[in-house]
């Protein structure tokens, strides 16, 4: 895979920088992801994950404005799904659609003590080669009174390209915005840059990977991802924090289950 990814850009200093990125990765050693058996059982999407880049751009605006009007901070993660039913493949934009809904559930409802998500927004397929990516963002839901005086809140969102590899790993290209008024030219600055990534990703698979695909196909002709897709309506559960260091969340009323895997 190869992408475009512009330098940093700090108005501050490059100080706190980490830019030891690995020059090779094999997506089959265990040893570098971090899975999620710690968590609590509402919050165990059963993926282990990987950062294997990451950079920050900061956007700016009048010459006479010495700070920056938006920030982008981007991470490239390695994902590998630990509990995706075997007879399932990433690979299959049916299955890789429900992969990618999944982890919208455990950014949304299974992680209740942050903010609450409006979820997917912009949803979009990419075809990279023979392969189908999905691009979603994923919103905060700002209540009015908080808006009113704030308008900014509207551009802290992320959004998310994720791309299949193989059966059961995947990559996600992740864009977390922080923005300022004025909203409007804030977010097409950083859209942008956001794109411009996005629209530069190429991909070519491996033999082994195109033997899989190919036999997902030959079973599966007819699997399709969606085109669109609306807002998802899950229900937050309530909660409150308890427990000895009060660390642990409390569910008082249960929200919306994952969603089931559908073959």
């Amino acid at each position: 895979m190869e992408f475009f990814l512009p330098p940093h850009t700090c108005h501050d200093s490059f100080a706190e920088f980490k830019l030891n990125y690995p020059e090779k990765i094999n997506i089959f050693d265990g040893s570098d992801y971090n899975d999620d058996s710690d968590c609590e059982d509402m919050e165990r999407e059963g993926v282990a994950r990987q950062c294997l880049m990451e950079r920050s751009w900061e956007i700016f605006g009048p010459i006479w404005r010495s700070r920056p009007i938006g920030t982008i901070d981007f991470k490239l993660i390695l994902n590998r799904h630990d509990t995706l039913p075997y007879s399932m493949s990433c690979l299959n934009p049916k299955h890789f659609e429900q992969v990618v809904m999944r982890c919208l559930y455990y950014w949304g409802p299974g992680n209740p003590n942050d903010h609450v998500q409006k979820a997917p927004v912009n949803w979009k397929l990419y075809k990279l080669g023979e392969a189908t990516a999905i691009f979603l963002e994923r919103h905060r839901l700002n209540p009015p009174e908080v808006l009113k005086n704030n308008r900014h809140h509207e551009t802290y969102f992320t959004s998310s390209f994720f791309i299949p590899l193989d059966r059961a790993h995947y990559l996600t290209l992740n864009f977390r915005y922080l923005g300022y008024a004025p909203v409007k030219h804030c977010l097409v600055a950083m859209n942008s840059i956001r794109d411009a990534v996005c629209n530069s990703v190429s991909l070519q698979l491996g033999i082994d990977i195109k033997k899989q695909l190919a036999e997902v196909q030959r079973h599966r002709p007819n699997d399709k991802a969606s085109t669109k897709r609306e807002l998802e309506p899950w229900v937050y559960p309530e909660w409150h924090r308890g427990g000895e260091f009060d660390e642990d969340i409390i569910i008082t009323k249960p929200g919306s289950p994952p969603p089931a895997w559908l073959d």
